[in-house]
């Protein structure tokens, strides 16, 4: 029952903006993790990227087929209208990228974690696991390169993932944290617990201090273990002013910090929020600092003046599933496995719905539109329903 509340409210104040997110703007801006392709899907909104520039944190031009299930992505679109399968746009610009890339470190199977980079990153149910990381953390070792992408979670001092994949062996080691503390006379700064020295650095921000939110190159020393920042990077990208956006991430920041009944504004993955406005069927209580969350609005002044925050669990983010469209390229009878927008689906789960054919009429090439749920392996995604078309 409140799921459905939720639902009916998100839909009145989509309506009371003209039908969609974007409605009655230039644009768009939405921001969280991959959820489907087809078109690209986040934040339930379906994103046309067949004319897309796509590119990495550096700028550098990718291809959508770069963009995997889990990534953590910002995406310019028009304004986003309803349609027959749910809010939907055209994708003007991608842009993807990692919070850690890096050798990993210590690993602890048992509790779903692994350190890189100094810091602790977790997975859940919902965290997709690249193709090369057969086994998920039991299988990580010490040493072997990483991407992480996900967010970080204050409460907690550490990365909770949302995708973990393969990175090449020479990839630069890269961090984008919240800063916890500033030692300008030391020339070091804290992320979580460890300390990183950037003397020497390039690009140091004017005024740095901490609770801003850092994008940092660096450089590793052993016997005893060091890290060192290289140089800095943008780290929060200013938004458009006038569009329409939609977050999703963790609460990294409140005002004022106590929160409560007075909180006026907070922060999400480090982007500034005013809640002035703001719906918030959850009540100011629940939004906390790790708090997960889904926050829509306009922009204005560089800021996200919201009109709807709620708050997602982690029973739900496991429970949400993932969806793919789009040509059969591969089918594995013997495995029970098919590939789709290069994702692995499994055909194996005994409630698994096929509309409009069978089994048999799984076949290269054929169209469907497959819905499910991360497998066990963190890689498969088992399918629920498919829909042949």
């Amino acid at each position: 029952m409140a799921l459905l509340f939720l639902g009916l409210l998100l839909a009145a104040v989509l309506a009371a903006c003209g039908g969609g997110v974007g409605s009655g703007g230039t644009g768009s801006y939405v921001s969280g993790p991959v959820t489907g392709f087809g078109s690209v899907i986040v934040n339930g909104v379906r994103f046309d990227d067949s004319t897309a520039a796509v590119e990495d944190a550096d700028g550098a031009r990718r291809n959508r087929d770069d963009l995997r299930l889990g990534m953590t992505v910002e995406i310019e679109s028009s304004a986003i209208a309803s349609g027959s399968s749910g809010p939907a746009a055209t994708a003007s610009r991608i842009r993807f990228e990692a919070e850690l890339v890096g050798p990993v470190g210590l690993v602890d199977a048992t509790g779903g974690a692994f350190t890189l980079l100094g810091q602790r990153v977790t997975v859940d149910a919902a965290t997709v696991f690249d193709d090369e990381l057969a086994g998920g953390v039991a299988a990580l070792a010490m040493g072997r390169s990483v991407a992480v992408y996900g967010a970080w979670d204050p409460a907690a001092e550490r990365y909770r993932a949302t995708r973990v994949e393969a990175a090449p062996a020479a990839a630069p080691l890269r961090l984008r944290g919240l800063l916890a503390a500033v030692d300008t006379a030391a020339q070091t700064l804290r992320i979580g617990a460890t300390t990183y020295s950037y003397a020497g650095a390039t690009g140091v921000p004017t005024g740095l201090a901490a609770g801003q939110v850092v994008r940092l190159r660096l450089s590793a020393a052993t016997a005893p273990l060091r890290w060192t920042v290289q140089g800095f990077g943008e780290a929060l990208r200013t938004l458009p002013d006038g569009e329409e956006a939609k977050l999703k991430g963790l609460i990294t920041g409140l005002v004022p910090a106590q929160g409560g009944a007075a909180l006026t504004g907070l922060r999400v993955n480090g982007q500034p929020v005013d809640l002035a406005s703001a719906q918030i069927p959850d009540g100011r209580a629940a939004l906390v600092l790790g708090a997960r969350v889904e926050v829509e609005g306009r922009v204005q002044g560089g800021q996200l003046r919201a009109t709807l925050v709620v708050v997602r669990t982690d029973r739900q983010e496991e429970e949400r599933g993932f969806e793919v469209n789009g040509a059969i390229l591969a089918v594995d009878t013997a495995a029970g496995t098919l590939q789709v927008r290069g994702v692995t689906i499994s055909t194996r789960r005994a409630d698994l719905r096929i509309d409009n054919g069978s089994l048999a009429d799984l076949r290269v090439g054929r169209l469907v539109e497959v819905q499910g749920v991360l497998g066990s392996d963190r890689r498969t995604l088992e399918a629920t329903r498919i829909r042949l078309r």
